[in-house]
């Protein structure tokens, strides 16, 4: 098992290196309509033979109870035990996406965690959720909304908004939240609103006068921010929802963010994936997971578009990618390791749907894939995580030239 492992990675970084390198052969496709963007990143490493790549009795991979079962083109692993991923794809099968076999060459979380969601190995570059924001959002009060930990703002720092864990943006545009409860010692000094405007007069003021003097990218940043924290003051009523980790809760005030106009890609984050230990603990994760999935998309749907008679759903894409899988074997301690080999789903957006692009053979082994179907094709190389960026990118309407080489994986668009 060592060896074939060292001898997968090995291969997978020759095949990135090579896509990287290589010269696009193919005509780039026309860009995709401008799409809103939310992110579900599924930290830890799901194992994908529990529902989007099933390897029933396949040899040298230890699968778990199921049954394959057809949802359309889809061929999803599903088990009574589980009963949300089969109601996910009953509902949704028509408008996902489903991508096999993409090809991070790595195994640790958090290289592989940028390589996914950035497409390249450059590590101060921002994910593609960012520069969708950065691409289509800069008028926006927070243009990329994060929720979870596990999101690359890169040179976009200033468009991002991370909540946390408390809902930082309600201290943020209320400072007497952040004040010591009624009783504890106060702080010396809580402005009046006309002494605040003042500060923010003399403050703008001194900022223009450096500028003037010499431009400075920090300084331009923090007055558009002044602007936007303007923009979230309007909305207000982002504040009353009360943030938690939970998916439900995320997907709350993602789904209340977009259709405020708040912000133009949103990071979501499930965790809690990482089973080196007790892999049959991924039943219940999944299980969880496309339960809180099916809820986004329906919410998403239950929502007016900005065009007239559309859905909030039909101009926002929904990807949904863990860092990399699970190795085909269990280790001793019945769980499993990182396999540099994962899956991922394209969700709504008006994109096509009801396809199954890519694939694996063997032991969860990459195969090739032909970047403008999207079929198997032995002869190419497997599906590499920049390559899939760029093709992310294009499909909601971004020009990926500017910030990857790869060629798009032209097969997202349709």
């Amino acid at each position: 098992m060592l060896a074939t492992r060292r001898a997968l990675l090995l291969g997978g970084l020759a095949v990135a290196g090579a896509a990287a390198l290589a010269p696009r052969s193919r005509a780039r496709a026309a860009l995709g309509a401008p799409r809103r963007l939310i992110v579900v990143f599924v930290s830890g490493g799901w194992d994908v033979t529990y529902a989007l790549d099933p390897k029933p009795g396949v040899a040298g991979v230890d699968a778990p109870a199921g049954q394959v079962q057809s949802f359309g083109a889809l061929p999803i692993f599903t088990d009574l035990s589980r009963p949300q991923v089969a109601e996910y794809f009953a509902a949704h099968a028509g408008i996902t996406t489903l991508i096999n076999g993409l090809q991070v060459a790595s195994i640790a979380h958090q290289e592989c965690s940028h390589r996914v969601l950035a497409g390249t190995n450059d590590a101060a570059a921002a994910d593609i959720a960012a520069i969708a924001a950065a691409e289509h959002g800069q008028h926006l009060a927070a243009p990329y909304l994060v929720l979870g930990r596990t999101a690359f703002s890169g040179p976009f720092g200033a468009l991002s908004a991370r909540t946390g864990s408390a809902n930082q943006i309600v201290t943020l545009l209320d400072p007497k939240s952040g004040l010591p409860p009624i009783g504890g010692p106060l702080l010396p000094l809580v402005p009046t609103d006309a002494e605040s405007a003042l500060i923010r007069e003399h403050v703008l003021a001194s900022a223009q006068a450096q500028l003037a003097a010499r431009p400075n990218q920090r300084l331009s940043d923090f007055s558009s921010s002044l602007g936007r924290a303007d923009a979230l003051r309007e909305i207000g009523k982002i504040g009353e929802i009360e943030l938690a980790r939970t998916f439900e809760a995320q997907a709350e005030l993602a789904v209340e963010a977009l259709a405020r106009g708040l912000c133009h890609s949103v990071q979501m984050e499930s965790d809690g994936w990482d089973t080196h230990e007790g892999n049959d603990q991924q039943g219940p994760l999944h299980d969880q997971l496309f339960a809180g999935l099916r809820g986004l998309v329906d919410a998403l749907a239950a929502r007016p578009g900005a065009a007239a008679g559309s859905k909030l759903l039909d101009e926002t894409a929904v990807l949904v990618v863990s860092e990399f899988s699970r190795t085909p074997r269990l280790n001793g301690a019945m769980g499993k390791d990182h396999w540099p080999v994962t899956s991922a789903m394209l969700i709504g957006g008006g994109l096509p749907g009801g396809r199954l692009l890519g694939g694996t053979h063997g032991a969860l082994e990459a195969a090739g894939i032909d970047l403008q179907s999207g079929a198997v094709d032995q002869g190419a190389p497997p599906l590499a995580y920049g390559n899939f960026a760029a093709g992310v990118l294009q499909a909601i309407g971004v020009d990926p030239a500017p910030y990857l080489p790869n060629e798009p994986f032209h097969a997202l668009l349709g």
